[in-house]
């Protein structure tokens, strides 16, 4: 216990202070009471470390989902807005269903239940640290607003190269929609690249999604400069596709990691 008085000097100090005074006061009464505010202290003080403690190994054991769901709960939606409030709530779902019933069995649930709102905040500005700290360096590919849609194709193939992906161009006819293949370990993914001033519906996903059966690719994944319209966003989830922005291809993996995809 006393390892947790080292991380907090400013109350150790204090501590000692108050024994040297009472010492010489009334020695038994301030024994008793100092080691009464200790306990109490010290307990509290326990709690809390712990429940960080958990709450950091399961946002590490956690985090290539957590990471996922962040940058697609986060993305910017048919009208280039994004909103945190999603993001939020299953954040909080997370805290209640994976670290609570920990929280319980080691009975430091009761700190939590005096103020769940603080608590919360604090968790989640935790584990978004957690997971700002394991996401993949940006890439070092600049987009060009003036590109074509060709040199956005080979923008995106060299971001997936730059993270370690094998991806390639297909020759542009008989590809059934898809523009690159990807291939990183047991994964093939086929992306079809929307370079557009405009917003991206469902035809893209309709062929990326022919695309990757045509292929034989698990993963159907239409990336843009862009935003999509909501029915996109809908027909999408019905399909498996994967919609992304060109500023989320370093964390392909993540994403595809997530088990999401066509198949």
């Amino acid at each position: 216990m006393f390892r947790y008085l080292w991380r907090h000097k400013a109350f150790s100090a204090v501590l000692l202070f108050l024994l040297g005074i009472g010492w010489y006061i009334q020695p038994v009464a301030a024994w008793i009471g100092l080691a009464l505010l200790l306990f109490l202290r010290l307990t509290k003080i326990h709690s809390v470390l712990l429940i960080y403690d958990l709450t950091d190994r399961a946002a590490l054991t956690h985090v290539r989902t957590l990471a996922t769901k962040r940058a697609h709960m986060l993305s910017p939606d048919e009208y280039g807005n994004v909103s945190e409030e999603g993001w939020d709530k299953h954040l909080n779902s997370f805290i209640k269903k994976t670290l609570v019933p920990e929280f319980q069995r080691r009975r430091i649930d009761h700190l939590l239940a005096k103020d769940s709102k603080r608590y919360a905040a604090r968790l989640r500005t935790r584990i978004n640290r957690i997971i700002d700290r394991h996401q993949p360096p940006e890439s070092t590919v600049v987009l060009d607003d003036t590109m074509t849609g060709r040199e956005f194709e080979l923008y995106c193939r060299d971001v997936l190269q730059e993270a370690g992906w094998r991806a390639a161009l297909t020759p542009g006819s008989g590809d059934q929609g898809a523009d690159i293949i990807a291939e990183k370990e047991d994964r093939r993914v086929v992306i079809q690249c929307k370079f557009y001033n405009g917003t991206v519906g469902n035809k893209a996903v309709q062929e990326a999604y022919a695309a990757a059966a045509f292929q034989d690719a698990p993963y159907a994944v239409v990336v843009t400069n862009s935003v999509f319209t909501k029915s996109a966003h809908q027909l999408a989830h019905k399909n498996g596709v994967l919609l992304m922005h060109h500023t989320d291809l370093p964390r392909l993996e993540l994403i595809v990691a997530s088990g999401a995809g066509s198949s």
